[in-house]
């Protein structure tokens, strides 16, 4: 990882008013787009008077300051831990109130011990840290993919696990003069997963169901799904604004990925409509009693292979079609 000095970039609509009238719909410009997956580009990025994104540091991390502290969704991977504190600390020199985690994965939750313990929680109650720290906020089924049961090994330390679960839908609370709301979306990239909407702001985090990356991840052996995926995205499309009847204006939902650059309605719509279509394509394969080995020679994916496929890395676009047809062919 190269070092470089923290970037905090201004927010980047008032470069995109002449990109926004050509192709009504919100692309950031190269210098405003997150760092490609392995990059060693580390930057933060404002999109609303405060809330920033930081890029870089293994998930993006959103930002949200106010008289109240700082919240932050994802806490990055464990080696950007310093990386990221300076850069929180660059943005507020009130305390990190909340952190909360989309889902388990390593580049989402690798900071929380470092991020935590720099901050102080508004309620004092601390189970699992054991001190005046920040809470970590997830879904019930993180912290039991998190932990292990007694007398066994969990496969994350004490200090990583959330210190804050919730079971019913949404979990609300109103900080910084905003209101805060994390849902589940059940059985998408895994079992835990959760939407962050940040009202007042109109911007919400994603976690790993939106992925500009790459084909969504669908991690089955965490309990994820090809139709729950769908689902989120549909569920993301009611809740986002598009930015209608007033295109070259910068209102509209903000949506930040799980990776890849900030979003809005927009291309929430296409990517929806790509995972849908090769869902679709794939299903009729199967009605036609094709194999796996015959579903991948089809091709399913022709057409949005070159932007979000994969022939090697942890998630291939082989490894998204034998996901997909694994789900599709289940007994119920």
């Amino acid at each position: 990882m190269t070092s470089k000095p923290l970037s905090i970039k201004t927010p980047f609509f008032q470069h995109l008013a002449m990109a926004l009238v050509l192709v009504g719909g919100y692309h950031a410009e190269p210098h405003a787009q997150s760092p490609s997956a392995g990059s060693e580009v580390f930057e933060t990025v404002q999109i609303r008077p405060n809330v920033f994104v930081i890029f870089g540091a293994g998930a993006n991390i959103t930002v949200h300051t106010g008289p109240d502290g700082a919240i932050l969704v994802e806490s990055g991977s464990a080696p950007m831990g310093d990386k990221v504190l300076s850069a929180v600390r660059a943005l507020t020199s009130l305390p990190i109130r909340y952190i909360i985690n989309t889902s388990s994965d390593p580049d989402h939750v690798g900071g929380n011990d470092k991020l935590a313990a720099a901050g102080i929680a508004i309620n004092a109650n601390q189970q699992f840290t054991g001190g005046p720290s920040a809470e970590v906020v997830a879904r019930e089924e993180v912290l039991l993919r998190m932990s292990a049961p007694s007398g066994e090994q969990p496969p994350y330390a004490t200090a990583l696990w959330p210190t804050e679960t919730y079971t019913q839908k949404v979990r609300s609370m109103y900080i910084n003069d905003d209101g805060v709301q994390v849902m589940h979306a059940p059985a998408a990239h895994t079992d835990g997963d959760s939407l962050v909407f940040f009202r007042r702001v109109d911007v919400i985090a994603t976690g790993d169901i939106l992925d500009l990356m790459r084909f969504p991840v669908i991690d089955r052996s965490r309990g994820g799904s090809i139709q729950g995926e769908i689902d989120a995205l549909n569920r993301l499309l009611v809740m986002a604004i598009p930015a209608m009847p007033l295109v070259w204006k910068e209102g509209r939902t903000l949506i930040v990925p799980g990776h890849g650059r900030v979003a809005d309605h927009a291309e929430l719509v296409d990517y929806r409509d790509m995972v849908t279509t090769i869902r679709d394509i794939i299903q009729s394969l199967i009605d036609k009693g094709r194999t796996l080995d015959q579903v991948k020679a089809a091709n399913p994916t022709a057409g949005f292979r070159a932007r979000y496929g994969a022939e090697t890395g942890p998630w291939t676009t082989d490894m998204f079609v034998e996901a997909v047809y694994a789900d599709l062919t289940r007994k119920p």
